[in-house]
């Protein structure tokens, strides 16, 4: 098994960065440089991109990947439209509406499945703090960035939140206390309400759960190793 670890790159180096002609993915020594997307917001053309170097099957999944994220909102609109035809009309009680729902609720999965096929488990992405982080490189390949570029360090560590402590407890009571008020008003508004509007009560709660268990940042392991050693200011940012 191959040894892995992340790479943290600072962000004032990343325009400058001297990048080995090894594929990250696996070491190859032949890789396909790609426009790398670092950011997993799939509903718009993915940016920013970062030009690294990748084995042939993820360089393909990849630009696969970006040539599919501008269809992905598209997508996901016409399967809400659709179930809501489904609901809200006379739709509901006949074979060819449900069959027309289910297709596009099938749709948004099967274009998400050719999508992140072959895609390697973690890409790369920016933390909140503007840092270029690449996950599971090969031990060798990292300690080549690192000899190439000083300032640059391999880690064990987990990974920062993408977000603010703030922000997770914020979205998590928002949430919380919405479902709560969500489930008052619909208890007691005497009318027969939608059932979208109750799918709606699970949904926000299991996010706002979600939010809530990102409050408290990533466990540290013992023993983890990052080389070169970190600046002290740059750790506790």
């Amino acid at each position: 098994m191959v040894k892995r670890t992340d790479l943290v790159v600072p962000a004032d180096l990343i325009a400058g960065l001297q990048i080995p002609p090894l594929a990250i993915t696996d070491g190859a020594a032949d890789p396909e440089w790609v426009e790398v997307p670092l950011s997993q917001w799939r509903f718009v053309k993915l940016r920013p991109l970062q030009r690294l170097p990748l084995d042939a099957r993820s360089a393909r999944s990849v630009r696969r990947a970006i040539r599919l994220a501008p269809w992905s909102l598209p997508a996901a609109l016409v399967s809400l439209t659709a179930w809501w035809v489904y609901f809200h009309t006379d739709a509901s009680l006949s074979l060819p509406g449900f069959l027309m729902a289910l297709g596009a609720a099938l749709s948004i999965h099967i274009l998400a499945l050719v999508q992140s096929h072959g895609m390697p488990k973690r890409l790369p992405y920016r933390t909140r703090f503007g840092e270029l982080r690449i996950p599971d490189v090969p031990v060798e390949v990292a300690q080549q960035w690192v000899a190439r570029n000083p300032g640059v360090t391999a880690t064990d560590e987990p990974a920062p939140r993408p977000h603010s402590r703030r922000f997770y407890v914020r979205w998590s009571t928002g949430l919380l206390t919405a479902s709560i008020l969500l489930v008052v008003v619909l208890a007691n508004n005497g009318r027969e309400d939608s059932i979208l509007f109750w799918m709606l009560v699970p949904t926000l709660i299991v996010v706002g759960i979600t939010a809530a268990l990102k409050i408290q940042s990533p466990r540290k392991i013992d023993g983890v190793r990052t080389w070169p050693p970190v600046n002290v200011d740059r750790r506790t940012r």
